[in-house]
This record gives C-alpha cells, structure tokens and sequence, in this order.
C-alpha cells in the first residue's frame, strides 16, 4: 500500500494524555503530560493543506490520547468542516461520550462529522449515547476486529537499540499509508517520531529516532507531489520496529512498565 496524493487520511492529535490509558499505547499516552493542541496552529495547518490539496483533503481524524479531553473541542470540529471536504472523524474511547454536551452531538450532525468509537472491553453507556445520537442524526461508528464485539489488542514490540533494516521494516509496515501524521507543521507517515520522546522522557531512554528528518514540513514542501514521495519511503525510525514480531495481547490499562513497549 502507497499514499496516494487524492486518498491521504491525516490523523491529528489534539490531547496527547486520555482517560483510559491503554498499556503499550502505540501514542505513548500512559507516558504524557495533560496537554492540548492549540487551535490556531490547528487551523493554519489546515489551510495550508487545504491549499496544497487544492481544497480536497481526503479524510481528517481528530486523535489523541482521549480528543474528547479538549476545552476546545467545539472550536476543532468546527474548523475542521470548514477545511475538510471528505471524511471527517471524531476518534474517541467513549468514555466521555454520554456526558458529552447535546451541542457537540448536533455540530457533529450538522457538519457531517462522524464519532468514532474503539470499542475496548469497558463499561460505557451506550443507552444514552445513542439517544443523543438518535436525537440529532450523529453518526456514530464502532472501531472493532472483524466478526469481534470488540477490538483486539496487540502488542508491538520495539528494538531500543535500533538494528533493525529501515527499508524492510517499512515494506512490511501494516500502518505505512493507512494514517499519516500531522503534527505542527509537518508530516510523517508514523506517529512515533512524534510521541517517542514521552517514553525518551519517562524511562530517560535514548530509544528511538525522533529528529526532524522524519517527517517533512507542509510549509517548506514546494507541492503535495514532494511530500507523498516523502510519505512513501522509509524513515530513521522505522529501524526501531519489529513488524514481524506483533502478538495479540489482552487489553489492559497501563502500569507505566517499559516492557509495555519493547
């Protein structure tokens, strides 16, 4: 699978800490400090990809940690129907979903945007959620494995001394092309670049890879074209993955235990 430039699903992190904390959260979550993205580099991003797509970004899906977490979320949503022509995704834990503000089930309504639901072994009120759901047309959809009530879990273990082939590591990569990472400013077709230095900081680890060179700056690119020939080779980080080496795990919250991750 390759990213091509008229199908590309960014993924935007607007709360790097959540609610739920899974163990070996692949966005280190567990590991990060409360944060929030702040919304006006949001929207400046957005329309500098909305200009380099000429008005046709392909799928937007706001992550975290838990995105549900931001103070903000109303203003994020909004921006992102203004921006975004395709699909549009609210990605949550629904945890926070039946408590969730009428008003934001009725933006999301409004703006097409549907709410994403991983379905995790926990108890959440689903009455209620889709009560609210029902009461506005909000389109809600349930993340789960194929033929499961729920999502598999996995672990993806990581080789901290980095020794593994870059170029095979990204052939084989089940996530290359599938979610490209928009953080700041620049892009990456992996999201651990970006949230390793979580895990540098909590186990004072030199792990990882997360210099600039793994990503491409969205303003410095002279067209899409330089960044999807970007997105489509391997980068330093990919020499930290063992993709041959993911084994299904049950699901858990974190302990915060480095052998979560490698």
């Amino acid at each position: 699978m390759i990213v091509s430039k008229d199908k590309i699903r960014f993924i935007v992190d607007i709360v790097d800490h959540c609610n739920l904390n899974c163990k070996g959260c692949g966005h280190f979550s567990p590991l990060a400090p409360k944060s929030f993205l702040d919304i006006e580099t949001f929207e400046t991003d957005l329309r500098r990809l909305n200009v380099l797509l000429n008005g046709e970004i392909f799928c937007l899906e706001l992550m975290g940690g838990e995105a549900l977490l931001h103070p903000q979320l109303e203003d994020f949503l909004r921006i992102t129907a203004k921006y975004v022509s395709g699909e549009k995704n609210l990605c949550t834990n629904g945890v926070l979903l039946s408590t969730l503000p009428n008003r934001i089930y009725q933006l999301c309504a409004q703006t097409g945007i549907t709410i994403c639901v991983t379905m995790y072994p926990i108890d959440i009120d689903w009455v209620e959620i889709y009560r609210k759901a029902d009461l506005f047309g909000t389109k809600i959809f349930q993340i789960k494995s194929a033929g499961e009530e729920e999502k598999k879990w996995y672990k993806n273990p990581k080789d901290m001394n980095g020794n593994q082939n870059a170029e095979d590591n990204f052939m084989h990569c089940f996530w290359k092309a599938r979610c490209i990472v928009l953080e700041q400013g620049r892009v990456s077709s992996c999201v651990v670049p970006f949230k390793a230095k979580f895990f540098q900081k909590y186990f004072k680890s030199n792990a990882f890879d997360t210099t600039e060179q793994n990503s491409i700056d969205i303003y410095k690119a002279n067209d899409i074209d330089e960044i999807v020939e970007f997105l489509n080779k391997p980068i330093p980080c990919c020499r930290y993955c063992l993709p041959n080496k993911e084994e299904q795990i049950q699901w858990g919250v974190s302990k915060k235990d480095i052998s979560e991750w490698i």
